[in-house]
């Protein structure tokens, strides 16, 4: 199970993104793949752009973890039901 804050581009690219909160996923998703979710209460079609990956240093020596690894995947929104 991966983690991820869901960053969503709706409009031209020069548009801010909108951040519709964090999701599960079963494993972080590729370029290209399409998602297709719950949001606002309708079911919306994203496909994927890129996924920023924010990954955590593992301390020398040894001691415990002190960063929590993340992840921001961007999505174009392509459609709703």
């Amino acid at each position: 199970m991966a983690t991820a804050q869901l960053l969503v581009e709706r409009g031209s690219y020069k548009s801010r993104s909108q951040d519709w909160g964090t999701f599960n996923f079963l494993a972080l998703p590729s370029p290209g793949d399409r998602l297709a979710l719950e949001h606002e209460g309708a079911r919306h079609f994203l496909t994927v752009l890129c996924v920023h990956h924010k990954p955590a240093r593992v301390p020398d020596g040894g001691d415990p973890t002190v960063e929590t690894a993340s992840a921001e995947v961007v999505a174009k929104w392509t459609g709703s039901e």
